[in-house]
């Protein structure tokens, strides 16, 4: 939150505050067709939970959430939705991947709500002797520095923080000049392809 006029990352409607946010079902949606298009079938998901009295609909790991169930359901897949609740943060991600790891079949892919949480479950998976991609793949959002590492590598959703924030500042501006009514802006993301993502192992040629 950038101030009490101008809220950033927060969805929800309000004809008193500004808001920039990333269209997060979209984020969502680009990570789980990568993957099914890839051959992955087991694919599972890292979340986040709070205590947060926001209205769920307006909570962006609930959005990410569903959007991974909803496109799970429109390939067919329901039988093979598997969420882990944690939190978005390397240990929250480490141990929802542990939690995940010790399902039968294990999953052939991770996709993390964020990429503090999917760094924990690189973590988690090569302390498990599995590598990235070879056995799993593991992706992200938010696209954070770290995950363009070499030796990291995630696959991960942009969601452009410098347009997030640049616009947020220039609304907060306009407040600040007298403006008062409310502005909505979204931002589309969009997917970064990196080496953490690959087809499951039984595809490969």
């Amino acid at each position: 939150m950038t101030s009490r006029s101008s809220e950033l990352a927060r969805h929800e409607r309000s004809a008193l505050y500004d808001s920039v946010f990333d269209e997060d079902d979209v984020g969502a949606e680009l990570v789980v067709r990568h993957l099914i298009e890839l051959g992955h079938r087991r694919i599972a998901h890292i979340t986040h939970q709070d205590n947060s009295n926001a209205r769920p609909s307006d909570l962006l790991h609930v959005i990410r959430a569903e959007a991974y169930e909803r496109v799970m359901r429109e390939h067919g897949l329901d039988d093979e939705i598997a969420i882990a609740k944690t939190y978005y943060h390397e240990q929250g991600g480490y141990d929802g991947a542990r939690q995940l790891l010790s399902r039968s079949p294990r999953p052939t892919a991770i996709f993390a709500g964020a990429d503090q949480a999917a760094f924990g479950a690189l973590a988690a998976i090569h302390e498990a002797g599995l590598s990235v991609p070879g056995d799993l793949s593991v992706a992200g959002y938010d696209n954070t520095q770290p995950a363009a590492l070499p030796n990291i590598a995630l696959t991960s959703v942009n969601q452009d923080g410098v347009v997030m924030g640049g616009t947020a500042g220039r609304l907060l501006l306009e407040r600040i000049q007298g403006r008062t009514s409310a502005v909505r802006f979204s931002v589309t993301p969009s997917l970064v392809i990196r080496g953490s993502t690959a087809p499951p192992g039984d595809m490969r040629v």
